[in-house]
């Protein structure tokens, strides 16, 4: 443990200080966005920037975080500017990674109280009782719950709250029986709902984009916005749609069975004789195209 301490502190010497301040380092702030970036992501980013990084730094190039350490060789993102990196993120519509673009290091989420109370009661409702009235399900052991504190019951027919009763009362049969009703049926058709999207895709499209991507702005943000714009426009349009399947399923052997054509890729095979028509094949023309399940 201590030398990955110490190996980690000579990568980016400036880590302890900002750690003792709440903060990350630049360095650790790449690792994190850089990280959840595709390689798509990548090679876009790389794409807009043709003009900008020579060929040596693209050719660095293998990740995200190589490409955030390459900006900032470039000078266009330091501990104090990070315009430039929220607006390729926007450009990417990687919306989910503006929030990470911060040197400020983000708190711990505490557990909500109210799931833990919910799971708690619900486990030591449905566990049987031990004999002689025992409070506690086998092998759960809980906390002790006042006397007529709702206990919350998971069944199939939806969460029924019920008065838990003090130990040591007889019941009369009428209430017996009322709570013998409410425990859930065995037998009752338990379903699972499955959707699926199915979709079609070319297998390249830098044939697509060079020679249809070009701008003569001379501001190199402007160009590079304006080249991005066409090549989304010619992705757009290289669209093939996709379906949506909702399956119900009510037998877990046919789930089961379904799982494993989906792993053995039996499912996906199934799915192109359907999905990929005449019509769709003399659209695409010679052009590869493969299936997204």
């Amino acid at each position: 443990m201590a030398s990955q301490k110490r190996s980690r502190a000579q990568a980016w010497p400036e880590e302890g200080g900002d750690r003792a301040h709440g903060l990350y380092s630049l360095h650790r702030m790449f690792e994190i966005v850089g990280t959840q970036l595709t390689h798509r992501d990548v090679r876009v980013l790389s794409f807009l920037f043709v003009d900008v990084i020579d060929d040596y730094e693209r050719g660095l190039i293998r990740s995200g975080r190589d490409f955030l350490r390459a900006l900032e060789r470039q000078g266009r993102c330091d501990e104090t500017n990070f315009r430039q990196v929220l607006q390729l993120l926007r450009l990417i519509t990687r919306h989910d990674l503006l929030p990470y673009v911060t040197l400020k290091r983000r708190r711990a989420v505490c557990p909500d109280l109210v799931d833990k109370y919910l799971e708690e009661t619900s486990i030591r409702y449905v566990t049987p009782r031990a004999p002689g009235g025992a409070e506690h399900g086998l092998g759960h052991p809980h906390k002790p719950v006042p006397p007529h504190h709702p206990v919350v019951c998971c069944s199939p027919a939806g969460p029924q709250v019920l008065s838990k009763r003090p130990r040591g009362r007889a019941l009369p049969g009428s209430q017996r029986r009322r709570r013998k009703s409410a425990t859930p049926d065995p037998k009752e058709k338990q379903t699972c709902d499955i959707r699926l999207r199915v979709r079609a895709e070319y297998c390249q499209h830098e044939t697509a984009l060079q020679g249809n991507v070009f701008s003569n702005k001379q501001d190199p943000l402007e160009r590079q916005f304006e080249r991005f714009n066409q090549a989304n426009t010619i992705l757009k349009s290289r669209d093939l749609g996709s379906i949506i399947c909702d399956i119900k399923f009510s037998e877990l052997t046919y789930l089961d069975a379904f799982w494993r054509d989906y792993i053995n890729g039996s499912l996906l095979e199934a799915l192109k004789g359907v999905f990929i028509t005449d019509s769709l094949k003399q659209a695409v023309g010679h052009q590869a195209i493969k299936m997204l399940v």
